[in-house]
C-alpha cells in the first residue's frame, strides 16, 4: 500500500525564502525569484504555507558561521576590533548585510598580484624590524599587532594596496621613533 507523503511549506516575504518540510522534516526549498514562483504555485494548488518571518532565524545562523570563521582563521579574539568598524560590540548586533559583507570578507580570498605580494613582504620586512614578527611560524604575533585599530585595524592578506601602503608608511614611522642611534641605522637600512 502506497502511503500519501505530507508536504508542508513556510513562507519568508522579508527575506524570499521557502522552506519544504515532509511530516516536519526540512527537505529543501527555493530562495529569491525561485522561491516567489515557488509560492505563486503552491498557492494555486491549495498546499498549506505558513507565512513566518524567519530574518532572525538567518541572521543567527550567519553569526555562528562568522564566528567559525573567525575561531578557525584564529582571530576571533579580534571581533572587538572588527565589529568597531561596524559601531556594534556584539555580532548579534550587526545586520543581515553586514554579516554578509564580513563573511564574504573572510572567505573569498582573491589571489594576490605580484605588487600586493611585494608590498606583503614590505610590511613582513618591517614587522622584523619592530621584532614583531620572527620567523615564518610567528603569525599569532603578527596578526594581533596588525589587529590593532591605530596599525591596520585587518589582517595582512585582508588588505588592499592602499592599505598596505599607509601601513607601511605606519610601520616606517614607529621604527623611526625608536632611540636616536637605532633610529639613524634603521633610517639608512630603510632607505636601502
Amino acid at each position: 500500500m502506497k502511503t500519501k507523503t505530507h508536504f508542508t511549506y513556510t513562507y519568508d516575504p522579508g527575506s524570499l525564502r521557502i522552506n519544504i518540510f515532509e511530516f516536519g522534516q526540512l527537505r529543501g526549498g527555493f530562495v529569491g525569484q525561485a522561491a516567489e514562483r515557488e509560492f505563486s504555485r503552491l498557492l494555486e494548488s491549495g498546499a498549506e504555507i505558513n507565512i513566518t518571518d524567519m530574518t532572525d532565524d538567518i541572521r543567527k545562523a550567519k553569526v555562528r558561521r562568522l564566528r567559525a570563521i573567525w575561531i578557525k582563521q584564529g582571530i576571533d579574539q579580534y571581533r572587538d576590533s572588527i565589529l568597531s568598524q561596524y559601531g556594534v560590540s556584539s555580532t548579534a548586533d550587526l545586520s543581515i548585510e553586514s554579516l554578509n559583507e564580513l563573511i564574504d570578507q573572510y572567505t573569498n580570498k582573491a589571489p594576490a598580484t605580484d605588487h600586493v605580494r611585494r608590498q606583503r613582504s614590505i610590511i613582513l620586512d618591517l614587522l622584523t624590524k619592530l621584532g614583531i614578527y620572527k620567523n615564518n611560524g610567528d603569525w599569532e604575533r603578527v596578526n594581533a599587532y596588525l589587529m590593532q585599530p591605530r596599525i591596520a585595524g585587518k589582517l595582512i592578506y585582508q588588505m588592499n594596496s592602499d592599505e598596505l601602503n599607509a601601513c607601511a608608511k605606519r610601520l616606517r614611522a614607529i621604527l623611526l621613533k625608536k632611540d636616536p642611534v637605532e633610529r639613524e641605522i634603521e633610517r639608512q637600512s630603510i632607505l636601502n
